[in-house]
């Protein structure tokens, strides 16, 4: 098997794809796994050699989880590398030193956040962790939305060197991506899917447990109550330390986009209250 493969999930990334396979270069093979782009993902993603697969999106975690079908067997380790994302130097150096040890199943790589030109390092993205680099004969992919692994079981670390994001679509790309969130989040959380799974993968040793608890007890909180709970978070890690850049950054993800979800909750709730009263018999 060779050692290590990067995997990029597009859908229309024109812009930001060549960016994030030259920061690969020739230091790992390529797998784009695409979901149907209309635009030139396709053909950007051949000429760099990358091997390309079309699968249709259902949800992220269905699609990382057949992105690491494509792997197994072949590759030891999976480095999931979003296309909005760069690889510098310096983590390359920290990721091939990690893929030689064999006390790992995956690590955690912090964010270097790119906003309006700025660099975010306060609010969320001060101690925001995302687990990206995996052994796929381990690792599973659960929850449709913001997917996570359950890492109780692995073995993890935390590199030093951030992953850079810096997304080069224009800033209504990203809030329609809000809006398109905000609908699958209302949608679990009307359908009882947190619910339901309760506080199963909770620990507190790895993150994606911390984050099970998190949410846990953040949809036990009120609706419209909740999104500011979560924005007074971001406030208080100290987002506008990041000027402009990091208060727009933390009004519309930490409460701008929370408020869309419970309004959406909302707008259903009320909509089936509205149809329960009419079969009702009269």
């Amino acid at each position: 098997m060779q050692p290590l493969v990067v995997v990029i999930l597009t859908l229309d990334e024109e812009l930001n794809l060549p960016k994030a396979l030259r920061s690969v270069g020739a230091r790992a093979p390529v797998i784009v796994l695409d979901s149907g782009s209309s635009d030139s993902t396709q053909e950007i993603a051949r000429a760099a050699g990358a091997e390309l697969h079309v699968h249709q999106f259902v949800d992220y975690a269905s699609q990382r989880n057949h992105a690491l079908d494509l792997c197994r067997g072949r590759f030891r380790w999976v480095f999931f590398l979003d296309a909005d994302e760069e690889l510098s130097p310096p983590l390359w150096d920290e990721l091939e030193a990690a893929i030689a040890r064999d006390d790992l199943d995956g690590a955690y790589l912090r964010l270097e956040v790119w906003a309006l030109g700025r660099c975010l390092t306060h609010g969320e993205y001060a101690t925001s962790r995302v687990l990206r680099l995996l052994r796929p004969d381990v690792a599973v992919f659960r929850r449709g939305i913001n997917e996570r692994v359950d890492d109780r079981d692995m073995r993890v670390t935390v590199l030093k060197t951030r992953l850079i994001h810096r997304d080069l679509r224009p800033l209504a790309d990203w809030f329609h991506k809000h809006v398109r969130y905000a609908q699958k989040e209302a949608q679990a959380y009307l359908d009882g899917v947190d619910r339901q799974r309760g506080l199963d993968g909770f620990n507190l040793r790895t993150k994606a447990g911390r984050t099970v608890g998190i949410r846990w007890l953040y949809n036990r909180l009120p609706l419209f109550v909740r999104p500011f709970a979560f924005h007074a978070r971001a406030l208080a890690q100290g987002a506008w330390l990041d000027g402009l850049a990091g208060a727009m950054h933390a009004g519309m993800h930490a409460l701008w986009y929370p408020m869309l979800i419970d309004l959406l909750i909302y707008e259903q709730l009320q909509a089936r209250r509205r149809q329960g009263d009419a079969d009702r018999p009269g």
